[in-house]
């Protein structure tokens, strides 16, 4: 009977351990997750698909640099940038620019920093963006000069049929005969007289086309209208039903890692050279989001995980996943794509080693500061953002099953 009893003792001390870790992580993260929604709400109330599309397109290093800071912030996981990065790329956004949104986009957001902030602590929430940015421009710039290396190769093949004689057409260099302009009449749509007009004739190779308004009385543009209200509401309706099933995910496997493995138990890997490598694997099949991957990296940090290869999990994690991959194969092509996971390793390792470097030149430590990190805010505001969440969260599946 003793041995049974000592068995559902431990049992039932590790059931309570489990929810008191639970508990602890989702109250430590409830109001940095409402703050990142609401900053996420008024960023995409303020910034349009059509402003991100004419600062992504062109050539050269300007576009991809572009396109890692505007994706950095923005508040789109791994799910629903797929969509908008294939939108900019057919918008005319450069293969390296949409590579580069693609990698900075769902590997950090103003909602992940500020789950960076209250679990990670103030240096791997500055480090974790920055390191996100740089991983996304390394891999833009890569497949942007892959790109325009192949594109030379088939310009200099097609100038050698330069020397055939060719038909010309509209834009031929030959002066164009002179034509009479005609004059036509017309009515104008804000007066009831007639107007006598110039015909004009508009080249066929001409950038430029006029846009006519009737008297400047077009309408603006739908994302013009969205206020801050609607973008909040947007914040902590879609994008937490999107991310709600993922982030549970990732505070559960944080309250089991912190509870059934002992503190010190990845210790003995911190020297070692292969933890890198094995922790980019071991995450690139994980379809999780940059808020998700946050808690299980403070739980591996706090299993004795080293910071950079925690860095590591949080850069990969969302940015290598199967149908990233797929999309970005039948976008940019299969050159590009492998070019991506190759480049992203490759940075995300270098940045990762370059962590730990610093934070063992500066004495710093990560287990005591996690240990630590509840004492940010009071327990009761935690509490109060746990039910805010959660009343979202019901609210989200009551909608669902009432559709």
């Amino acid at each position: 009977m003793q041995p049974n009893f000592l068995t559902r003792s431990y049992r039932c001390f590790m059931l309570i351990s489990f929810w008191q870790n639970l508990w602890q992580t989702l109250s430590i993260a409830a109001p940095w997750l409402i703050f990142g929604l609401f900053i996420a709400g008024i960023i995409k109330a303020k910034v349009s698909n059509k402003w991100v599309a004419k600062h992504l397109s062109g050539e050269g290093a300007t576009p991809v640099i572009k396109g890692a800071l505007i994706g950095a912030p923005l508040p789109l996981c791994s799910c629903s940038v797929i969509p908008v990065a294939t939108q900019l790329h057919r918008s005319g956004a450069s293969k390296g620019a949409t590579a580069a949104f693609l990698v900075s986009t769902p590997e950090t957001g103003v909602d992940s920093i500020s789950l960076s902030y209250a679990l990670l602590g103030p240096f791997m929430a500055v480090v974790r963006p920055v390191s996100a940015i740089v991983s996304a421009i390394i891999t833009g710039l890569s497949i942007g000069w892959f790109a325009k290396r192949d594109a030379d190769t088939q310009s200099t093949g097609t100038d050698t049929q330069a020397s055939q004689p060719t038909k010309a057409g509209c834009c031929s260099h030959k002066a164009p005969e002179a034509h009479k302009p005609a004059s036509n009449t017309t009515a104008s749509c804000c007066s009831s007289s007639t107007k006598e007009t110039d015909k004009k004739e508009t080249p066929c190779c001409s950038q430029e086309q006029e846009t006519s308004s009737c008297c400047g009385t077009s309408k603006p543009d739908d994302s013009t209208k969205m206020t801050v209200l609607q973008g909040v509401h947007y914040a902590f309706t879609q994008m937490l039903d999107d991310m709600k099933k993922w982030l549970l995910i990732g505070l559960v496997l944080s309250a089991l890692v912190m509870t059934f493995i002992p503190n010190d138990f990845l210790l003995r890997y911190q020297n070692t050279w292969w933890i890198y490598p094995l922790v980019f694997v071991a995450s690139f099949p994980v379809y999780i989001c940059a808020s998700a991957s946050t808690p299980v990296a403070a739980g591996l940090m706090l299993a004795g995980l080293s910071p950079g290869a925690a860095l590591i999990f949080m850069l990969a994690g969302p940015s290598t996943n199967i149908a990233t991959l797929g999309i970005l194969k039948q976008e940019l092509g299969s050159q590009a794509m492998k070019l991506y996971v190759a480049t992203l390793a490759v940075s995300s390792i270098a940045l990762g080693v370059i962590v730990d470097w610093i934070a063992r030149d500066w004495h710093l430590d990560f287990h005591q500061q996690l240990m630590h990190s509840h004492e940010f805010l009071p327990g009761w505001v935690g509490a109060i953002s746990v039910v805010i969440l959660f009343a979202f969260g019901v609210q989200s599946i009551r909608n669902k099953i009432l559709r």
